[in-house]
C-alpha cells in the first residue's frame, strides 16, 4: 500500500467519521428542541398510592370494585373478570396520575414527530443546497435520514394496527425517494466523468 492509498484512505474515514458525527448532533439538537417544547413526564420516584379503601381509591381517581376476582393487565393494573362471592374488593385504574403521565408521554411523543419530521425536512434540504461541500451535505443527508426515522418510530408507538404498516410503507417511500434524489447526481458523474 503506497502513501497515496493510505492517504486516500484515512481522509475517507475522517470524512465519514465527521459526516456520521455532523448527523448524530444534529439529532441530538432535534430531540433537545422537542423535550424543550414538551418534556416527557418525570421518573416516578415515589410509591404507588395506597388504594386499599373506597375513598383513598376515590381520591386518586380510581374506581371502587367490590367483591371482583383480580387478574392483572398489560401494564400490571388490576383488571376485574368477574364477580365472585368472598373475593377481596379492588382498587380499577388508571388512577389520575397514571393518566396524567399517559397524557404527557403521548404529547411529547407527538412533538418529537413533528420536529423530527420538519427537521428531516430542512436537513434533506440544506444538503442539496451544500453540494460544494460534500461532507457537510453527507452529514445533512445523513441527519435528515436519521431524523426521519426517529419520526417514523415516534408515529409507530402513537398509531397501532394498521397506523402501523402506513408508518414503514410512507418511511420507505420517502428513504427510497431520498436516496434517488441523492444519487442520481452521482450515477451522473460516474456515466460522464469530467475531463481534467
Amino acid at each position: 500500500m503506497n502513501k497515496n492509498t493510505s492517504k486516500n484512505l484515512a481522509g475517507g474515514f475522517i470524512k465519514g467519521a465527521y459526516s456520521v458525527a455532523l448527523a448524530f448532533l444534529f439529532v441530538l439538537l432535534l430531540r433537545s428542541i422537542a423535550v424543550q417544547i414538551t418534556p416527557p413526564p418525570e421518573q416516578q420516584l415515589g410509591p404507588y398510592p395506597d388504594v386499599n379503601t373506597q375513598e383513598s381509591c376515590e381520591e386518586a381517581g380510581g374506581r371502587w370494585v367490590k367483591n371482583a376476582q383480580v387478574l392483572r393487565g398489560e401494564q400490571g393494573a388490576p383488571i376485574p373478570i368477574k364477580t365472585v362471592e368472598g373475593e377481596s374488593n379492588i382498587c380499577q385504574g388508571p388512577l389520575k396520575f397514571e393518566q396524567e403521565r399517559r397524557a404527557q408521554t403521548e404529547k411529547s411523543r407527538q412533538t418529537s414527530l413533528f420536529v423530527f419530521l420538519i427537521g428531516g425536512a430542512i436537513a434533506v434540504a440544506s444538503s442539496a443546497f451544500l453540494n460544494k461541500s460534500k461532507v457537510l451535505a453527507s452529514g445533512f443527508i445523513l441527519g435528515g435520514i436519521f431524523s426521519f426515522f426517529v419520526a417514523a418510530t415516534q408515529l409507530w408507538m402513537l398509531s397501532p394496527g394498521l397506523g402501523r404498516v402506513i408508518t414503514i410503507g410512507i418511511l420507505f417511500l420517502v428513504l427510497t425517494g431520498v436516496g434517488l434524489y441523492v444519487f442520481r447526481d452521482k450515477d451522473k458523474e460516474e456515466e460522464h466523468p469530467q475531463a481534467l
